[in-house]
């Protein structure tokens, strides 16, 4: 496959995705979800060392969770999950979209659990999804939880039912102090690279069949 007809399918299974896309306020069901690497002490500020707001400017999505080692855990479980349509993997995905993507509302949002949430997990999951025993589906499923298939800054936060890019279900947005997203602080928001911006979580927004399914 040529780089130039994966580009094309890359723009029709954008597209498509947007079409499933909502805005926020959706009220359909949802599979049940919670926090898992919750730090129940105290909320970590978000200001470990990474990338400064400059170098991340310049980056991916992407690039951004190769080049900042407070997100390697996150990027190791992109580089394990393949977009079966594409035979590529999301991380690759994801750096293939700054190609066609930037100002403009067909930007993407992530929110990016830290390497401390991944810590924190039960020994199962954390096994489950450090060493690749989840299939591919239920890792797509997780990922799709963390995605929002716009330009979402905090400034334009809505408290409420948030559609992800699965469109199989939302993720509540709360604009407490400090906010959560399903449910995890969100410990810093608005870093922005060049196709979206990353909201930083202390914690791992994972869905019901997904503790099943680790548990054994």
């Amino acid at each position: 496959m040529t780089r130039s007809t994966v580009t094309i399918l890359l723009v029709l299974i954008v597209v498509v995705a947007g079409c499933g896309d909502s805005d926020s306020g959706s009220t359909s069901d949802s599979p049940p979800i919670t926090c898992a690497g919750l730090d129940q002490s105290e909320t970590t500020s978000g200001d470990e060392a990474g990338v400064t707001e400059a170098e991340a400017a310049e980056m991916s999505i992407a690039e951004l969770l190769m080049n900042d080692p407070r997100f390697d855990e996150f990027r190791n479980l992109t580089e394990q999950t393949v977009s079966e349509g594409l035979g590529m993997s999301w991380l690759e995905i994801w750096d293939m979209q700054a190609e066609r993507m930037g100002d403009n509302r067909d930007g993407v949002t992530v929110f990016v659990p830290t390497n401390a949430a991944f810590e924190r997990l039960d020994t199962g999951l954390a096994s489950a999804l450090r060493e690749g025993e989840l299939d591919n589906e239920l890792r797509y499923t997780l990922l799709g939880h963390h995605y929002v298939h716009h330009l979402y800054p905090s400034s334009e936060w809505e408290s409420g039912p948030q559609r992800t890019w699965r469109g199989g279900g939302n993720v509540e947005l709360t604009l407490e102090d400090p906010p959560t997203w399903g449910g995890c602080p969100i410990a810093q928001t608005d870093i922005r690279v060049d196709n979206g911006y990353i909201h930083v979580l202390d914690g791992i927004v994972v869905p019901d069949e997904i503790q099943k399914a680790a548990a054994g």
